[in-house]
């Protein structure tokens, strides 16, 4: 295997260097490709990288910060796959590495974003009617895409997966095995591959049996689609959209609504942040109050119940703030992107 300059193997702004899997690495190709295409059309005419790594810079600062940073990654994989060609030598790489970085550093990303986005999108809180009023809609469709489309929307508030976790998902008496999305080994996203989540007073135990027919339904489509999980949550995502057509009461409510107001509802029951984090599968505690509903709108649940258990192997996973936090707490050094070369002097047009 090529050995990388070290510009290409830059840290992330925690000062952590990620390996890259060949998933990822295929899938951050395909979106350099597409980005090259979108910019070549703007345009109207043919795309280099470094028009590419001008078009991201100059955005930099109507970018949301994980947005820019992604698109970072995307081009430096693409950058990677040039010097492994042979098609570009170690100073030009740390030259177009060091263009990446705009004007203002890292301080003046973002700095022009004004739309507050979170996972569930602008609908941050759902009341139970709202849910209910859809899970309904959904069923009375009679197929078997509408079926599934109206258990995501009766049981995801309850479990607090993402939709697709429910994809390959085992229920075994009350405890429910999920494969975390987020999570591979390179990126060491969350608490682990596997989470367990059991299943208290989340889902009565007459509910069980519709409970794990959903599961059945959802492994049967994941299994016709060769395991395609993005697929099929686009084809959900598709038949909500499809459902909510003409009802402004439902706007902006979207599969991942279910995660956020089920976040929101455990707060209010008095969960703490790490505990609602090891449910969620969320390495940080600060994760799920920051992206997910609020304690406030969560929806109020008899005072002796106790929807999920928290397991106390997953809680020991948790910590209590961001790794860059953490390091900072621990007198650690943060390392930035842009510290890991010295931009020599290369003309760029």
């Amino acid at each position: 295997m090529t050995p990388f300059p070290a510009c290409l193997e830059a840290p992330d702004l925690a000062g952590n260097a990620r390996s890259r899997t060949p998933d990822t690495e295929a899938k951050y190709r395909g979106r350099y490709a597409g980005m090259e295409r979108s910019l070549a059309r703007a345009r109207e005419s043919a795309a280099s990288v470094v028009d590419v790594i001008e078009d991201v810079r100059s955005r930099a600062k109507e970018l949301r910060k994980r947005s820019y940073y992604v698109y970072r990654a995307v081009i430096l994989q693409h950058l990677r796959d040039l010097f492994e060609a042979g098609s570009l030598n170690e100073e030009d790489a740390k030259a177009l590495v060091a263009r990446m970085m705009p004007d203002g550093g890292t301080a003046s990303i973002g700095t022009k974003v004004t739309e507050v986005r979170t996972s569930a999108k602008s609908r941050k809180h759902v009341k139970p009617e709202s849910f209910a009023t859809l899970t309904s809609m959904a069923y009375a469709k009679g197929s078997r895409t509408y079926d599934i489309v109206g258990g995501l929307l009766e049981y995801g508030p309850e479990v607090l997966t993402r939709p697709c976790e429910l994809l390959g998902a085992r229920l075994d008496g009350n405890q429910l095995s999920v494969r975390s999305a987020k999570w591979s080994p390179a990126n060491g996203k969350g608490i682990g591959e596997i989470r367990r989540i059991g299943l208290m007073d989340a889902i009565p135990g007459w509910e069980l049996r519709e409970f794990r027919e959903l599961l059945v339904l959802l492994r049967e489509d994941l299994n016709a689609v060769d395991g395609d999980r993005t697929l099929l949550v686009r084809r959900y995502g598709a038949a909500l959209r499809e459902l909510r057509k003409g009802e402004s009461w439902a706007e902006g409510i979207t599969l991942k609504s279910t995660r956020s107001q089920g976040r929101a509802t455990l707060a209010r029951a008095g969960y703490t942040a790490a505990e609602i984090a090891s449910i969620m599968g969320h390495a940080s505690a600060e994760t799920s109050a920051s992206h997910y509903g609020k304690a406030s709108e969560g929806w109020k649940l008899p005072p002796d119940r106790q929807p999920l258990m928290v397991s106390e192997q997953a809680l020991a996973k948790v910590r209590p703030g961001a790794r860059a936090k953490s390091k900072m707490a621990r007198s650690e050094p943060v390392a930035t992107p842009e510290e890991s070369c010295e931009p020599p002097g290369l003309n760029l047009r």
